[in-house]
C-alpha cells in the first residue's frame, strides 16, 4: 500500500529576463538535503549543479535552466527559498567606525523580506548596442552555465574575456540585414570583435558591467554611535 503524500502548494512568478510566467512549488526535504551537501562541499561546480537541479525540479512549467540568465536563476531560487524556508532572513550590518572592543556591539540585526526582492534593470540598459554607422549587435545575457564556467577561468587572460563576450552575441545587424550569431563560427565572431575600436568595445563591456541584478537598499543607524549607513545588497550571495 502506498504511503500518504502531501500535496504541495503551487505559486507563480515572472522570469525577469523574458517576462514568462511560470508555476513553482517549495523545495522538499530531499532538495534541501542536496543544497546542504553542496554547501558543505564548498565547490562551485557542485553548488551550481544543485541549484540547477532544485530549480528544474521546483519549477513546474517547462524551462531550460541552462539558458536562464544568472539574475533569473537568483530571482527564481530566492522566491522558491522564501516559500520553502521562510520569507524573512536576518542579516547583521556593521558600523564602519572603529569601536574597538565593542565592534560586535555596533552590529545591527535587520530582518529582510526576500519575497519582495526584485531584479533591478539599470536606467538606459539595453541589449541592443549601436557600434558604428548602421552596424550594431543585439546581446543576450550570459547563461548560468557561462557564468559558472567563468568562475573557473583566469579573467586576466584576454582570450577568456573575448570568448565570453562572443558567446553572448545574439545578432549582428547592418541596417536591415541581420546575421545570427548561432550561424557564424566562433572565429568569425572573434574576428568581428578584434576589429572594433576601443570605444566600440567599451560599449560591449558596459553591457556586462550594468547587467540587471537582485538589489535592495538598506538604511540603518549604528546602535552605539548613531551613525547613519546606507548599504545596497546585490546578488543572491548577499542574502544567504
Amino acid at each position: 500500500m502506498a504511503l500518504p503524500m502531501m500535496n504541495t502548494p503551487t505559486y507563480s512568478l515572472v522570469i525577469p529576463s523574458t517576462g514568462e510566467k511560470v508555476r513553482y512549488r517549495p523545495f522538499l526535504v530531499k532538495e534541501e538535503k542536496a543544497l546542504l551537501i553542496a554547501q558543505q562541499s564548498e565547490e562551485t561546480e557542485v553548488m551550481v549543479e544543485s541549484l540547477k537541479q532544485v530549480i528544474g525540479g521546483c519549477v513546474l512549467d517547462k524551462i531550460n535552466v541552462d539558458d536562464l540568465a544568472t539574475f533569473d536563476i537568483e530571482y527564481i531560487f530566492t522566491q522558491i527559498r522564501a516559500k520553502s524556508v521562510g520569507e524573512i532572513v536576518e542579516l547583521l550590518f556593521p558600523c564602519d567606525e572603529d569601536h574597538g572592543e565593542d565592534q560586535d556591539k555596533a552590529k545591527l540585526k535587520i530582518s529582510i523580506d526576500i519575497s519582495n526582492l526584485e531584479v533591478e534593470f539599470p536606467e538606459g540598459h539595453s541589449k541592443k548596442i549601436d557600434l558604428f554607422g548602421d552596424v550594431g549587435v543585439v546581446m543576450k545575457y550570459p547563461s548560468f552555465n557561462v557564468m559558472s564556467k567563468l568562475e573557473n577561468l583566469d579573467i586576466t587572460n584576454v582570450d577568456n574575456i573575448f570568448d565570453v563576450i562572443a558567446s553572448c552575441i545574439d545578432i549582428i545587424y547592418q541596417g536591415e540585414e541581420i546575421y545570427y550569431a548561432k550561424e557564424q563560427s566562433k572565429e568569425e565572431l572573434l574576428d568581428f570583435l578584434y576589429n572594433l575600436t576601443n570605444d566600440q568595445f567599451v560599449k560591449l563591456q558596459q553591457f556586462f558591467a550594468k547587467m540587471p541584478k537582485i538589489s535592495k537598499k538598506v538604511e540603518y543607524n549604528c546602535p552605539l554611535c548613531g551613525k547613519h549607513h546606507s548599504v545596497t545588497l546585490e546578488g543572491m550571495q548577499s542574502f544567504f
